[in-house]
């Protein structure tokens, strides 16, 4: 009888030279089992793929493998696969990583899923069905630190797998440029005396001015209206802004940080509200609004956020407090040059104006939330609003510049702290992270 090779072996063969070739595209080695596997296609070794250090990490690898045509109930978004009980019990009882890999050699995509990871969960193990997401399981460079974290779940106790990933690192700190020359002039009245004589003939008070020693300073010209009313006629004069940012003094320093606060806070003062208590800036909601959304331009890309968002309980009609989006402003001088740091947090409120009672509990509970990603995320926005495009109906006396993003050579993927969680505390972070976005 004539020696043959079959469609389906010379099918398979060609699978495993293309999954072959894929790694190794990657930076990663992948080495075929012989004739007398039982389940077990063959290995990959984890690869840095910038140093090229190896440390003997290994994932077991199973193949399959289709020429051509639609995959189990295929969509444009993902696939299944059913596993055979038998199959199932053998990958489950390694004791290292088994990581199932699907070809299609028409189009040459290759999709992976950790087994052990994805039969975690008690649904998935009883279906026996693994679900391909086309975007998130494809095979390509952005693959290595998922396949990293699958090695973190086996690896022995202070183990921790290389996973280097360039990064790039956003800094939470703007440039801030001010004016030359600061506007001072005299006054017999106090504080409270001011602004009780501009609400009464202005009905709004300004907010971007000090008072120190009887005598009133701002960027503004104030020896026009409003002020014109409340100052002595004639002791208006000019002093150049360096007397104050570049002075080593203690008191001229608090003074020139708090003009900057008001400054800051009179530009801002149509969308967002000052928090006394706090010491923080947040987003005002609409009169009659359950929200607000922000659209922007983020470090990235186009986006929007919801800088305000309702929350109620599952019977009740009218939302049981609201969450604004809030940043606390430090400015600082830093060698030559002032700075705004953007700090971000939030404010809760019952209504949309009252704080919340429960305002500490919820700041606590959402601190614990957060990652590095949505702290990133609140920074961008920040970041900008304050950077505002050139308006010439609007004259800003402060203008804010980022500061490039500086270039790290190495970091580490935030889904290897997270790999070994239970999956349902996982899967619960994970949604009130969302949130957070």
């Amino acid at each position: 009888m004539a020696k043959k090779i079959s469609e389906q072996q010379r099918i398979g063969q060609q699978g495993v030279h293309l999954l072959g070739a894929r790694l190794l595209s990657v930076g990663l080695s992948f080495q075929p089992n012989g004739p007398l596997d039982a389940g077990i296609d063959g290995f990959l070794e984890l690869r840095d793929p910038d140093t090229g250090e190896v440390r003997a990490q290994w994932i077991t690898a199973q193949l399959k493998t289709q020429k051509q045509g639609r995959l189990t109930e295929e969509t444009d978004e993902s696939f299944s696969y059913l596993c055979r009980q038998e199959d199932l019990d053998y990958w489950l009882g390694s004791n290292v990583p088994v990581v199932l890999f699907f070809a299609r050699l028409s189009d040459e995509r290759i999709f992976w899923k950790s087994l052990h990871t994805w039969f975690a969960d008690a649904d998935h193990r009883r279906s026996r069905k693994v679900i391909f997401d086309k975007t998130k399981d494809a095979v390509n460079e952005a693959a290595l630190p998922g396949l990293a974290a699958t090695v973190a779940s086996f690896s022995a106790p202070g183990r921790v797998p290389s996973t280097r990933i360039k990064e790039s690192l956003n800094t939470n700190l703007l440039k801030v440029a001010f004016p030359t020359m600061l506007h001072v002039a005299e006054t017999t009245l106090n504080y409270s005396e001011i602004r009780e004589a501009l609400v009464e003939r202005y009905q709004t008070v300004p907010v971007d001015w000090i008072l120190y020693g009887k005598r009133i300073y701002s960027f503004r010209d104030i020896s026009m209206p409003p002020f014109r009313d409340v100052i002595e006629e004639g002791s208006e004069e000019t002093i150049g802004t360096s007397q104050w940012s570049e002075s080593d003094g203690d008191v001229t320093r608090r003074l020139f940080v708090e003009l900057l606060n008001k400054t800051l806070g009179e530009m801002v003062r149509e969308p967002l509200a000052y928090w006394r208590d706090g010491r923080y800036l947040f987003w005002k909601l609409g009169k009659g609004k359950l929200s607000r959304i922000y659209p922007y331009r983020s470090f990235e890309k186009s986006t929007s956020r919801g800088v305000v968002k309702s929350y109620k309980r599952k019977d009740d009609e009218k939302p049981s407090y609201f969450r604004h989006d809030a940043f606390h402003a430090h400015f600082l001088r830093i060698g030559e040059e002032w700075h705004l740091a953007v700090e971000p947090t939030y404010h809760f409120t019952s209504d949309g104006y009252h704080e919340s009672r429960y305002s500490a509990e919820r700041m606590s509970g959402i601190k614990r939330l957060e990652t590095n990603q949505s702290v990133r995320g609140h920074i961008g926005m920040w970041t900008a609003f304050l950077v505002r495009q050139p308006d010439l109906l609007r004259k800003d006396p402060l203008v804010f510049t980022t500061i490039p993003a500086l270039g790290l050579a190495f970091g580490l993927n935030d889904d290897l702290w997270r790999e070994n969680e239970d999956e349902e505390e996982k899967s619960r972070m994970e949604k009130a992270q969302l949130e957070l976005l």
